[in-house]
């Protein structure tokens, strides 16, 4: 039975992390908050210490996610106080984008839990991903994604708005813009593609109960969890909707609120 960290135990996650640490996959740190876990950085193809190292992908901050600004790009660091099944689906995701597609640095604006005192929803609690992009090189060649510059920006003519905003009146009738062939790069089409793909399985999709794999949204319809430039969803000046997400991706392990 294939692994899908969304129905896992807590437990069953700690295992799980136990058996990526006897395979050399990571490492794990100590943790001062009950019940989480906190990465190291570790390289498993050389089999030593690297600052911000999951799984063969450096996990790094960068709070714009916008090419041009990379001199904001943090050094790369482990997550830390993550709940362990979002802990089990990172190495995963890391491990994937590595192997599928060569990246060697993976970008976030949110993906550590906060520690006492902090807040108390899925990104307090160390079970939510705010992906930015990612970066690295498949066969002799760069690649090298933001969700912003590469996906929520661009400009679709009859689609989109020059700005990447979805047109008036455009309401939930929304697709994945990147398959329209005025998209400007088939690379990032499916790059982004896959990493939905691994989402929708992984992470909570349709329901915040244990579901199978086997009927996973697709980009541009109404998944109630994972929100991105082309989300059904919209709610201008609010956190909530497509709007908000035009240069990230959001996905989570678990309830929105407090579990």
């Amino acid at each position: 039975m294939a692994l899908i960290p969304r129905n896992i135990s807590k437990q069953e996650a700690l295992d799980v992390l136990d058996g990526f640490v006897n395979e050399d996959l990571i490492r794990l740190e100590p943790t001062s908050v009950p019940g989480r876990v906190s990465l190291d950085g570790w390289n498993p193809a050389t089999l030593d210490e690297e600052d911000g190292n999951v799984a063969g992908t450096v996990v790094r901050f960068w709070p714009t996610g916008i090419k041009g600004t990379e001199n904001q790009i943090k050094p790369g660091v482990a997550p830390d106080r993550l709940d362990p099944r979002a802990a089990v689906a990172l190495v995963l995701l890391c491990q994937t984008l590595n192997t599928a597609w060569g990246i060697t640095e993976l970008y976030h604006a949110g993906i550590s839990g906060d520690g006492p005192g902090g807040r108390i929803d899925c990104h307090g609690q160390g079970r939510a991903v705010d992906f930015v992009g990612a970066r690295g090189e498949l066969l002799g060649d760069e690649v090298y994604f933001t969700v912003s510059d590469d996906w929520g920006n661009v400009h679709i003519p009859g689609l989109t708005k020059s700005n990447g905003d979805w047109l008036a009146g455009t309401g939930a009738n929304t697709s994945y813009r990147l398959l329209d062939p005025a998209a400007p790069d088939p690379i990032a089409t499916q790059f982004f593609q896959d990493v939905y793909d691994f989402v929708a399985v992984n992470y909570q999709d349709r329901t915040d109960s244990p579901e199978n794999g086997n009927n996973p949204t697709a980009i541009g319809a109404m998944s109630r969890f994972i929100m991105h430039p082309d989300h059904p969803k919209s709610a201008p000046g609010t956190p909530n909707g497509r709007e908000a997400h035009k240069g990230h991706m959001h996905f989570q392990i678990g309830v929105t609120g407090t579990a």
